[in-house]
């Protein structure tokens, strides 16, 4: 009798493929990015040593309130500085210290070009306490960049200090934040935000009326102004004291006299 044998053939074992694929590729990828880096420090080297990097000019854009003087002496760059060895970073750092500047951006424009674009801060109330301070909605506080500046600006005063901690500063900025965004007609003819003894008072522009609420801040009192306001068409005549919010389905404005 004949005994029969079988073979058995083992797969070949293919794990070993996958991390030697992944690190050739990673290889190669490592190499790429040498090589275009080394490219691109030889561009600038090479960019750095003609007329073109040589600073030619400063432009400052987006710039509305602020000088331009004050941006370029902020950035403190030199005449004839060699703009591919500027550090850009360090010059934005710089123009942001501004108290008016929110945030910038600086990028060369070849030839000669350094291009400062400034975005401003912007004030949405001032701060009557001994001498008027700017205050944009972030509550960041600031100095009118003119001596005759002149703002369309409502002014907050009172027992405060102008900055987040004090809690009168933060109660009448987060009421001129809902204002301006949610009732514009109030913002347009808002005069006055005073805190005193823990109260918010408002006064409206021309004649200075007082609008009396118990609480000013409350929504629905706020729309009722809104549309009292909106269907007078313009700012109230500088006879009218007083606007009486104390009555939730009617508004009632008179004269005290």
């Amino acid at each position: 009798m004949k005994s029969t044998h079988k073979i058995r053939r083992t797969k070949p074992n293919h794990r070993w493929r996958l991390p030697v694929l992944t690190l050739a590729l990673l290889a190669a990828g490592v190499g790429i990015w040498w090589a275009a880096s080394a490219s691109w420090r030889a561009g600038v080297e090479w960019l750095a040593g003609t007329s073109w990097a040589v600073l030619d000019r400063i432009e400052v854009r987006e710039c509305v309130r602020l000088p331009e003087h004050d941006i370029i002496t902020a950035a403190a760059v030199c005449p004839g500085a060699n703009l591919m060895h500027l550090d850009l970073d360090s010059v934005r750092a710089m123009v942001v210290e501004l108290p008016g500047v929110r945030d910038a951006r600086v990028f060369r424009r070849l030839p000669g070009r350094l291009v400062i674009r400034v975005e401003e801060r912007v004030p949405i109330a001032g701060i009557g306490n001994g001498r008027l301070v700017l205050v944009d909605e972030e509550g960041v506080t600031f100095q009118p960049e003119y001596g005759g500046e002149v703002l369309d600006i409502p002014v907050i005063t009172g027992d405060l200090k102008p900055h987040r901690e004090d809690a009168g500063f933060d109660a009448a900025l987060e009421l001129i934040c809902d204002v301006k965004t949610n009732f514009p007609e109030i913002y347009r003819q808002l005069g006055e935000i005073r805190y005193k003894g823990e109260m918010l008072t408002l006064r409206l522009r021309q004649g200075g009326a007082l609008v009396k609420a118990q609480n000013p801040s409350e929504p629905q009192l706020l729309r009722n102004l809104q549309l009292f306001l909106a269907q007078k068409g313009s700012e109230l005549p500088a006879s009218v004291d007083y606007v009486d919010l104390r009555y939730p389905s009617m508004v009632i404005s008179g004269t005290q006299r």
